[in-house]
C-alpha cells in the first residue's frame, strides 16, 4: 500500500509532481526526496502529503530526511509566495533556500565506446555534424565527461538528441550517478566498551590480567575509566593525552574490544582572535545617545507585542545603527528567540561576524558563498539544531533555518547587490526578509543612511515606522566635504594622472600624520581598454559586447561579464601597428600611479587594493582591514566594496578619484547610486571624536544635484527631486517594473521572440505599460544577443502587482504556446534594478 506526495523540484516548470512513498514511510512537508525525472534524478521537496492516487505515479529513490525536515514550516511559505511573485517555479525557490551540499542531484556522463573509420566518421560530419563533433570531442578524454561540459565545449544550448542518437548507434555509453552531496567532515573519538562501563567488576578483572602481561595498556586503560566519569568519550588526541602512551597501545585496546570508536562531526574552526576586527571595549556596555535609546525602545515595544512591524532607520554615517542592532538582538535573544542579520556584501562580513561574536559569542554564525562546502554545511547544521542563535550573510541568508525568528536586520538596505539577478528565483533579500518576518511575526528594521526612494516612500505613507539617527555618536563629527572641479583643475595644470594637487597634498598629509586613507575608484584592472593610437582599434570580447579590460598584473585582456581572458596583442590586429595605449584606469593603475607620485613627492606608503581581483583567497580581506585598522597599511585603494560598513577609527581622509563614473548611465537609478555610494563612503571618515574627517570628491559635474546633496549631506533635498523625476517618468516607487529579456545565438531570431512577446502583452489596461522591445546597452553577453521588454504596474491602481503578473503570466503562456524554443532563452526579472 502507497501514499501519494507532491514534490516540487529544481526545475523551471510551474508545477508539482506527484510520487509514491511506502504506506509507513515518514514523510513530512519540507522533507528532501531523491526522486526519479525523466532520464534523471533531483532533490526535491516535498510540499503536500496524503495527495490524491495517481497510477503513472513514480516511487520516490530515497527519503533523505526521516526526522526533521530540511525546509521549515516558514520556508515553505516563504519560498511559496517568491515562486508566485517572482514568477519562478516552486523547486526553484526552494532550492534557493537548500544549500547545494544538501541537495544531491544526479549528473549525466557521456564514455567513447568506439570511434567510427575514417569514412563513415567523414559521412557522419556530412548529415549530423555535431554528432562528429560530440565523437571527436569525447575522443580527447579517456574518463567519461558530463554533459554540461560537452555543452560548454561546443558552446551550445542542448544535446541530448545527438547523445542519444550516438548511444543508440553504440557509439558511446550515458551514465547516471547522484553527485553534489556533502559528507561530513568526522573527528575520531573513543570511549570504553559498553561490558566495561556497565560492569566494574568485569573492569577490574581485565586491569589486572593487562597488569602483568600488558602494563602500559593497563594505565591507559585505566586513565580512560578515571577520564570516564567525567567525560564518557573523548577525542583521539584527547586520549592520549590523558593516557600519555602512544597510538599503538590505543589501537591494542581497540582490537581487544576493551574501547571502542566513535565518529562524530567535527565543528569547524573559527578565525583566531589574531585577526580579529572588533573593537576592544564591548560595545553593549557604551552608553546610548538619546536618538539611539529612542530607536532601541521603539523597537523593544514592537518586540514585546510580538507582531510583524517594518521600522526604516535612516542614521547618518557613524550614528551608531549597529549598536542599535545589537541591543534590539539582545532583547530577542533574552525572549528566547533568535536573529538575523543580512549585509549587502560578503566584505561587510568579516568586521561585523567580529563585533556581533564580541556581543553574543559563539552563538553568532556567518552564512555566505565565500564558505567552502564543509563550512557552509556545518553552519547550516548548527542554525537548523538550534546551536546558532544569531545569523549574519548576505541576501541567501534569507533563508537560514532560524526557528523562533525575533528580528530580522537588513544593513544598507538600499543597496543593490540584495537582488538575484541570476538564476531564478529572482528575489530582492529586502523584500523577502519583509515577507517573512510577515510570515513569522517578526520585527524587520531596514537600516541605511541612504534609504533607497521606495523605502524611504514606505515610510512616508506609513508603511514603514521611520526612526531617524541625526547625529553621529561619541561626539564625533561628519566629515568636511570638498568637490574639485577636475575640468578647472586639468586647464590649471594642477592635476598629475589621476589625482588633483588637493587630493595628492591631503594624502601626503595624513601620512605625515601616520593617518589612514580610503581611496575610491569603482572600476577594477588596471585599464578599461586599449586603443592602437594610429587606427582606434580597441580589442572587444569575443562573446560580449564590451571591450576587455587591461590587467597589467597578469599581462592579460579580461572580460568582466563572461570571465574570458585573452593575451595582450603584440601589436594592433587591425592595422599592425606596435603599440597599443591603455587607456582610463582601474584600482590597479591607481595603484601604480600613486605608489610613484609619492615617490616623486619624497614620500612612501603601504597600499592596499581591495576588489574581487585582490580579494580572491580566503581570509584575504580580513587581513588587508586587519592590518589597515593597526597601521601596518597606509592606504587602501578599492570599489564599491570599501564604501560601506566599515569602522575604522583611524580614516581621517577618503577620496574619491572620479564620481561621475556612473553618473550618466542610461539607467533609471543612476544618480541615486552615485548619491548613495558619495555618501556612503564619505562616511568610513572621521568616526572618532579626535580624528576628524575629510572627503574630497573628484568630478567633472560638481553642480549636479547628486554630487551637490552628498557634499552637502542633504539626503531631504535628493530625495525630493529625485521622487519628483520618478513620477514624472514613471518609475519606481509609484511603478513596478519587469524586465523581460530575450537571448540567443540568432540575432533575427531573438528580435522576433521579442516582438512576438510584446504583441500577447495586453493593449489598452491602465494600470499595465509596456516599452520596447529594445536593444540594451550590453546587446551580447557571453555569446548571445538580448533584447529587452520593460512592463510597468501602476502602484496606485495595483496596489499588489496583481495586474501586472496576470499580464505577464498571460502573455508568456502566449508565447510558449507558439514561439518558446530552446535557441532563445527568456526571463522575467521582477523589480528589477537595472535597464542596461
Amino acid at each position: 500500500m502507497s501514499r501519494f506526495i507532491n514534490v516540487a523540484v529544481p526545475l523551471p516548470m510551474r508545477k508539482l509532481f506527484t510520487y509514491a512513498v511506502p504506506a509507513d514511510c515518514a514523510v513530512q512537508p519540507g522533507s528532501r526526496v531523491i526522486v526519479p525525472f525523466g532520464s534523471k534524478t533531483y532533490t526535491g521537496i516535498v510540499v503536500e502529503v496524503d495527495v490524491s492516487s495517481r497510477s503513472d505515479a513514480k516511487p520516490i529513490v530515497e527519503l533523505l530526511d526521516d526526522a526533521v525536515p530540511a525546509i521549515t514550516a516558514s520556508l515553505l511559505e516563504l519560498t511559496r509566495w517568491m515562486a508566485d511573485y517572482y514568477l519562478c517555479s516552486w523547486g526553484e525557490a526552494l532550492a534557493a533556500a537548500l544549500p547545494r551540499e544538501l541537495a544531491p542531484q544526479s549528473v549525466v556522463r557521456a564514455r567513447l565506446l568506439r570511434f567510427p573509420p575514417s569514412e563513415e566518421l567523414s559521412s557522419m560530419q556530412r548529415r549530423a555534424p555535431k554528432r562528429a563533433q560530440l565523437l571527436e570531442l569525447l575522443a580527447q578524454h579517456a574518463e567519461p565527461v558530463s554533459v554540461g561540459f560537452l555543452q560548454q565545449q561546443l558552446q551550445t544550448e542542448s544535446i541530448t538528441a545527438q547523445l542519444e542518437a550516438l548511444e543508440r548507434s553504440g557509439y558511446i555509453e550515458l551514465t547516471s550517478q547522484l553527485e553534489g552531496a556533502h559528507t561530513p567532515r568526522t573527528e575520531r573519538f573513543v570511549a570504553l566498551a559498553d561490558v566495561l562501563r556497565t560492569n566494574p567488576g568485569h573492569l577490574e578483572h581485565v586491569l589486572e590480567e593487562l597488569e602483568h602481561r600488558a602494563p602500559k595498556q593497563a594505565r591507559a586503560l585505566s586513565a580512560l575509566a578515571e577520564a570516564a566519569a567525567v567525560s564518557p568519550i573523548v577525542s583521539w588526541h584527547q586520549a592520549r593525552t590523558i593516557c600519555g602512551v602512544g597510538e599503538n597501545v590505543l589501537r591494542a585496546l581497540l582490537q581487544k574490544g576493551y574501547l571502542q570508536v566513535h565518529h562524530v562531526p567535527s565543528e569547524m574552526k573559527s578565525v583566531g582572535t589574531e585577526l580579529s576586527l572588533a573593537p576592544s571595549q564591548r560595545e553593549t556596555d557604551l552608553p546610548l545617545t538619546d536618538e539611539q535609546a529612542h530607536a532601541v525602545s521603539r523597537i523593544n515595544e514592537a518586540l514585546s507585542v510580538g507582531r510583524a512591524k517594518t521600522f526604516l532607520l535612516h542614521g547618518v554615517t557613524g550614528s551608531g545603527k549597529t549598536l542599535v542592532y545589537m541591543h534590539a538582538i539582545t532583547t530577542v535573544l533574552a525572549a528566547g528567540k533568535t536573529a538575523l542579520v543580512l549585509v549587502p556584501e560578503i566584505s561587510l562580513t568579516p568586521q561585523l561576524i567580529d563585533r556581533f561574536t564580541a556581543a553574543f559569542g559563539t552563538t553568532v554564525v556567518a552564512f555566505h558563498s565565500r564558505m567552502n562546502a564543509g563550512e557552509r554545511y556545518h553552519a547550516w547544521r548548527a542554525i537548523r539544531d538550534g546551536r546558532a542563535r544569531v545569523v549574519l550573510g548576505p541576501r541567501s541568508a534569507v533563508f537560514a533555518p532560524l526557528d523562533q525568528l525575533g528580528i530580522i536586520i537588513v544593513d544598507e538596505e538600499h543597496e543593490s547587490s540584495y537582488k538575484q539577478e541570476s538564476p531564478a528565483p529572482r528575489y530582492h533579500g529586502r523584500d523577502a526578509a519583509i515577507m517573512r518576518g510577515h510570515i513569522e511575526h517578526a520585527v524587520v528594521v531596514l537600516g541605511s543612511a541612504t534609504p533607497s526612494l521606495e523605502s524611504m516612500y514606505n515610510a512616508s505613507t506609513g508603511k514603514y515606522h521611520l526612526l531617524e539617527l541625526a547625529t553621529r555618536a561619541d561626539g564625533a563629527q561628519l566629515p568636511i566635504i570638498r568637490t574639485v572641479n577636475l575640468i578647472e583643475e586639468r586647464k590649471q595644470q594642477r592635476m598629475t594622472g589621476r589625482f588633483s594637487k588637493t587630493l595628492l597634498d591631503a594624502i601626503i598629509e595624513r601620512l605625515r600624520r601616520k593617518e589612514g586613507v580610503m581611496l575610491l575608484h569603482n572600476r577594477r584592472g588596471f585599464a578599461p581598454r586599449l586603443e592602437c593610437p594610429e587606427c582606434g582599434h580597441v580589442p572587444h570580447c569575443l562573446q560580449c559586447s564590451v571591450a576587455l579590460t587591461y590587467h597589467k598584473r597578469t599581462n592579460q585582456l579580461r572580460c568582466h561579464y563572461c570571465g574570458r581572458s585573452y593575451p595582450v596583442p603584440q601589436h594592433c590586429p587591425s592595422c599592425g601597428n606596435p603599440t597599443l595605449l591603455a587607456l582610463g584606469a582601474g584600482t590597479q593603475r591607481i595603484e601604480d600611479e600613486l605608489d610613484t607620485l609619492l615617490k616623486q613627492n619624497g614620500t612612501s606608503a603601504v597600499i592596499a587594493r581591495v576588489d574581487t581581483d585582490a580579494t580572491t583567497t580566503k581570509d584575504s580581506l580580513r587581513r588587508i582591514l586587519y592590518d589597515f585598522s593597526h597601521g601596518r597599511i597606509d592606504i587602501i585603494v578599492g570599489t564599491q566594496m570599501i564604501a560601506k560598513g566599515l569602522d575604522i577609527g583611524r580614516v581621517t581622509l577618503v577620496g574619491v578619484i572620479n564620481a561621475d563614473m556612473q553618473l550618466y548611465i542610461p539607467d533609471f537609478r543612476a544618480s541615486e547610486r552615485t548619491f548613495q555610494l558619495l555618501t556612503q563612503v564619505a562616511g568610513r571618515a572621521g568616526r572618532r571624536a579626535d580624528k576628524p574627517g575629510e572627503v574630497i570628491i573628484q568630478t567633472a559635474h560638481p553642480e549636479h544635484v547628486a554630487i551637490k546633496c552628498a557634499r552637502l549631506y542633504r539626503y531631504d533635498l535628493f530625495y525630493s527631486d529625485e521622487l519628483q523625476e520618478r513620477r514624472d517618468a514613471n518609475y519606481p516607487p509609484f511603478t513596478r517594473v519587469a524586465l523581460v529579456e530575450f537571448s540567443g545565438t540568432d540575432l533575427e531570431q531573438v528580435d522576433r521572440h521579442a516582438q512576438a512577446f510584446a504583441h500577447y502583452l495586453p493593449r489598452g489596461v491602465a494600470a499595465i505599460t509596456t516599452l520596447g522591445p529594445s536593444r540594451p546597452s550590453l546587446d551580447r553577453i557571453k555569446g548571445k544577443y538580448r533584447r529587452i521588454v520593460l512592463v510597468k504596474g501602476d502602484r496606485q491602481l495595483d496596489p499588489n502587482g496583481a495586474e501586472l503578473r496576470r499580464a505577464l503570466l498571460s502573455a508568456w503562456a502566449a508565447y510558449n504556446e507558439h514561439y518558446a524554443s530552446q535557441a532563445v532563452r527568456m526571463t522575467i526579472d521582477m523589480d528589477t534594478q537595472s535597464s542596461l
